[in-house]
């Protein structure tokens, strides 16, 4: 009733195999043996399109969480991948600056070794070279008598001088080179200082990398549950809703079956009452046409017998028939019905579209929204046809009025709380029939008025204005 769309759900979800006619006086037994055979639920047909939607929108609302939540895992994991591929680029140019540094460590070993050795071999010549430098060398050389012996000590001497010298060159060169390993050293020492401390730092990355994208994917995961639940409660939401509209069609045919079967009934005793009236006349015409011939007789038999009275005036005999016939016509199109209550129209008769189901659904009446306990007036006088408990229609009363303007009318009254006539009770135009409330498959106080013509349901504001 609130949403135009899902109006079907105010007179729907029937169930036809439990949509037996009860007695005159065995509604409440008929409704205890309906709630016997099943778990009776006091939603709406609209609460369960309600639900329908809910739980698509659910299914909507998850699936959009769930686009985010493999979005953010996507990003995650791409940052994953780039803090692994950064891991494996720097661990290959830690593992060659700390072969490097190896190399560097091991030039400098050997540069030390070298210049130590060197240190050495110098120290020694300048011992050597300071041991051979007396003051006695320069009169040795003067006094000896061999001139070539002293220029042979005196080429020594020199070459002595310029070993030390050469010596100590190396060794300066030697000390050169060590500190240039020793900074090449220091300098990939501290390269791989800050090669480590940023490997270290991608490490830390990539481990928290991989703790959200577990957590994420365990949201995905839980998220993806979530969705598959809500769509499997979408879909029994749909399958009972398709149900629960198969039911009201078939309760809708059995109903036009069992009107036909009225309407077929009341033809056969019309045809009966117009073969025994047709045969009543046809009597009545042959007794008045023996009446007159015996008349006729009987006054010939007196113009003989009556000579001597030929002047009295004959009586003439004459048959005079009055007949009246009346037409309870109606004038234009109305049809002489009333509104069973006085209240505005909450949803109309017509076809509804469902946004889910993609189908179209006949709402079958018209709904007036009056409150519970509200006096239902029968819309014209007729005879109580039906009067049972219905899971969807909750409790239905049902009029034939007879042929009206060449149609046979039924109107059918549904959610009453209580109806006050009986099967085969004749009722007024106007007749309190019974009061709205809110049975069967009903949220809200309301009358669903239905109305059927020869055996087909109408719109009742056809014959409603």
């Amino acid at each position: 009733m609130s949403r135009v769309v899902l109006t079907v759900a105010v007179a729907c979800a029937v169930t036809a195999s439990l949509s037996v006619p009860a007695s005159a006086d065995g509604l409440t037994d008929q409704r205890n043996r309906v709630k016997a055979q099943i778990a009776q639920t006091q939603n709406d047909l609209d609460d369960s399109n309600a639900a329908l939607d809910a739980a698509n929108s659910a299914v909507e609302q998850t699936g959009a969480r769930l686009q985010r939540a493999r979005a953010a895992l996507a990003q995650t994991e791409r940052e994953l991948a780039a803090a692994k591929a950064r891991d494996i680029a720097m661990a290959a140019k830690l593992k060659q600056a700390q072969l490097d540094l190896d190399k560097a460590k091991a030039a400098v070993a050997e540069g030390k070794r070298v210049l130590d050795a060197q240190q050495k071999k110098a120290v020694a010549i300048v011992r050597y070279q300071y041991q051979q430098q007396t003051n006695l060398l320069p009169i040795a050389m003067v006094i000896d008598d061999s001139t070539a012996d002293v220029a042979t000590r005196l080429q020594w001497s020199t070459t002595l001088f310029d070993t030390a010298a050469s010596e100590l060159d190396r060794l300066k060169e030697l000390q050169r080179q060590l500190a240039l390993k020793q900074a090449k050293q220091a300098e990939l020492e501290q390269k791989v200082a800050v090669q480590r401390k940023a490997a270290a730092a991608n490490l830390e990355l990539k481990k928290t990398l991989q703790a959200r994208a577990a957590a994420q994917e365990a949201a995905v995961a839980s998220l993806l549950d979530q969705q598959q639940a809500n769509q499997r409660t979408a879909a029994r939401e749909v399958a009972n809703d398709r149900s629960r509209y198969a039911t009201l069609v078939r309760e809708r045919a059995s109903v036009e079956r069992r009107i036909a079967i009225r309407i077929a009934k009341a033809k056969a005793e019309a045809a009966r009452q117009a073969a025994a009236a047709r045969k009543a006349r046809e009597a009545a015409l042959r007794a008045a046409a023996a009446k007159r011939a015996a008349e006729r007789a009987h006054r010939s038999a007196a113009k003989r017998s009556s000579r001597s009275y030929s002047s009295t005036p004959r009586r003439s005999g004459g048959s005079g028939g009055s007949g009246g016939s009346s037409s309870g016509g109606s004038s234009g199109n109305h049809h002489g019905f009333i509104y069973p209550v006085n209240a505005s129209i909450t949803s109309p008769y017509g076809m509804r579209f469902h946004p889910v189901l993609h189908i179209w659904k006949l709402h079958d009446g018209t709904d007036f929204g009056a409150g519970c306990g509200t006096a239902i007036h029968a819309a014209h006088s007729g005879t109580v046809a039906e009067r049972y408990f219905n899971a969807g229609y909750g409790n239905r009363l049902m009029i034939d009025h007879g042929m009206i303007n060449g149609r046979f009318v039924t109107t059918g009254y549904n959610h009453a709380t209580r109806y006050i006539v009986h099967v085969g009770q004749h009722v007024r135009q106007g007749q309190v029939i019974g009061y709205v409330g809110t049975t069967g498959y009903s949220t809200g106080c309301h009358l669903h008025l239905m109305v059927w013509l020869d055996g087909r349901v109408v719109n009742p504001m056809g014959w409603l204005y």
